[in-house]
């Protein structure tokens, strides 16, 4: 009798069946969008080092504070943001009005650049600060400061508030590296204070109208060039031939202290 022929085994495929017992694994966590507009933001500035970490620290803390995206946040939910940073952070009020400034830059950005439909930070309202108190400088020597720069100063309404400033214990350094969005009307962010300097300097009454002039007197000049001052622009220019429109530096600075004490 002829045996029968064994047919070759056939080995079937398990790994469909092992796939298919697998525990689907969990989709990696999205990527947060809200980084990426704070990063395009600060590179769209020129920021030094500190400048930009001051700028992304502030802005975590609303970040931290709700997972919103940018587009969907509400009045309502700045003002509340407000309220955590006084009652639960227990933040003082420069340092709240420092971070509201912040929030309040980055949502004037992101209007002018399409992101948003409108911005939630209008409605804000800043947080009352001490009355500032300047150095210690007799009325009379001020008076003569004040009058020597009305007679030899090429720029007399630069000086004024460069000097109204400098009055509040703000070192030169710290004064030329002020930027236009960095006096808010009622005092002066130093977004890299030394580390015993103070971050927010609320201004004298005589110091901000001296600073409101000043600022006015930049406004008409770059409107007149067919230009707009930029709140990254620096907020004390030169004057002087070699570098006319750019930051005032240390130097000039020291120039024009200079030839004020000579006249005093």
């Amino acid at each position: 009798m002829k045996r029968q022929t064994i047919p070759d085994p056939v080995i079937l495929s398990l790994v469909a069946a092992k796939e298919s017992s697998r525990i689907p694994s969990q989709a990696a966590a999205p990527a947060d969008l809200r980084q990426t507009k704070v990063d395009e933001f600060i590179g769209a500035r020129s920021l030094k080092f500190k400048s930009e970490q001051a700028y992304r620290r502030d802005l975590q803390y609303f970040m931290n504070w709700t997972q919103q995206s940018w587009g969907t946040v509400t009045r309502r939910q700045v003002a509340q943001f407000k309220q955590y940073l006084l009652q639960e952070r227990k933040l003082a009020p420069n340092s709240v009005n420092r971070i509201l400034r912040t929030l309040k830059t980055f949502y004037k950005w992101m209007l002018e650049s399409e992101y948003v439909a409108s911005d939630p930070t209008t409605a804000v309202k800043q947080e009352k600060v001490p009355e500032a108190q300047s150095q210690e400088l007799e009325d009379e020597e001020v008076k003569r400061i004040y009058q020597a720069i009305s007679e030899i100063s090429r720029d007399p309404q630069r000086d004024r508030a460069l000097f109204s400033v400098l009055l509040h214990g703000l070192r030169a350094e710290e004064a030329i590296n002020l930027n236009v969005e960095d006096y808010d009307g009622q005092q002066v962010v130093i977004r890299e204070a030394k580390h015993d300097s103070v971050g927010e300097v609320p201004l004298t009454r005589l110091a901000r109208e001296d600073l409101n002039a000043y600022r006015q007197q930049r406004q008409a000049q770059m409107e007149a060039a067919g230009q707009v001052l930029s709140p990254q622009s620096p907020l004390f220019i030169s004057n002087s031939n070699r570098s006319k429109g750019q930051r005032l530096t240390y130097w000039g600075v020291q120039e024009i202290m200079s030839q004020l004490a000579q006249q005093t």
